[in-house]
């Protein structure tokens, strides 16, 4: 039996899904299902993982003609010996990748929710005499007031890595780092515009009301407010989130040395 079969047996056994499995070991849906199919090999973490997972030996996932699911192994006993030296969390890429982009999804969640939160004034500008008008300001609003308090009840993800330290493998953070270089510049751009923004912003009101009128000038205002808030709120919690993985890495590095 290859590793994709046993896994497929593996998972009938414990009654498990593929993305039960994928939650399990914190990486994504695809990347079970090339270990299944065969067109993939987990990492010497993911696969101490699904041993103890599923109570068997890193030989039976391994030897194609292995046969016996608990006998102990060479490599099983060395693999935990080093996860156990080092003293940290080993995070694949699979794992870095499955956090970065559930970080983006909750920072996109809660910046959403302040910005229509805030943008609904917009629709109050017109005055309440509007029912249409009247609608969209509370949907918007309730809209916007929704989003942010789902996104605190909800059950976070990946607290290993916002925990623990953290292992990885050399090219794997290598890549980050370079990756992560890359976006600090893009978010420094967004603070940028969002801190320009903000300055100009009373003043280019109060010159757009003495041309347009007060009601041109308090949307537009109100517009301003919505999207310097939500570029600052986007960049410093994004930058907050590859701060983290650094940070871990970095303390996980100076206690295994």
């Amino acid at each position: 039996m290859t590793l994709g079969q046993k896994l497929k047996a593996l998972l009938k056994e414990s009654r498990m899904t593929q993305e039960d499995l994928a939650e399990q070991l914190e990486v994504s849906r695809q990347a079970v299902g090339k270990w299944v199919n065969d067109k993939g090999i987990p990492e010497v973490g993911k696969l101490v993982q699904i041993s103890d997972l599923f109570d068997v030996s890193l030989d039976y996932l391994l030897k194609e003609d292995g046969t016996e699911k608990n006998v102990p192994s060479t490599a099983e006993t060395g693999a935990s010996r080093q996860v156990a030296r080092n003293s940290g969390y080993y995070v694949s890429k699979e794992m870095l990748d499955g956090y970065l982009s559930y970080g983006r999804q909750r920072v996109t969640q809660i910046t959403m929710g302040i910005g229509l939160f805030f943008l609904s004034n917009v629709f109050d500008c017109f005055g309440s005499d509007n029912r249409f008008l009247s609608m969209l300001y509370w949907l918007t609003m309730i809209t916007g007031v929704c989003m942010i308090i789902w996104y605190f009840l909800q059950t976070r993800k990946y607290q290993e890595i916002r925990r623990k330290h953290l292992l990885f493998d050399e090219k794997v953070f290598t890549e980050f780092q370079e990756r992560r270089e890359s976006r600090r510049k893009k978010y420094a751009v967004m603070m940028i515009v969002g801190v320009a923004i903000l300055l100009a912003s009373p003043e280019m009101e109060g010159y757009i009301m003495s041309c347009f009128g007060r009601t041109v000038g308090h949307v537009l205002g109100w517009i301003a407010d919505t999207i310097w808030p939500t570029l600052m709120i986007y960049a410093g919690m994004s930058m907050y989130n590859d701060s983290i993985i650094v940070k871990n890495a970095e303390h996980g590095t100076k206690e295994g040395g």
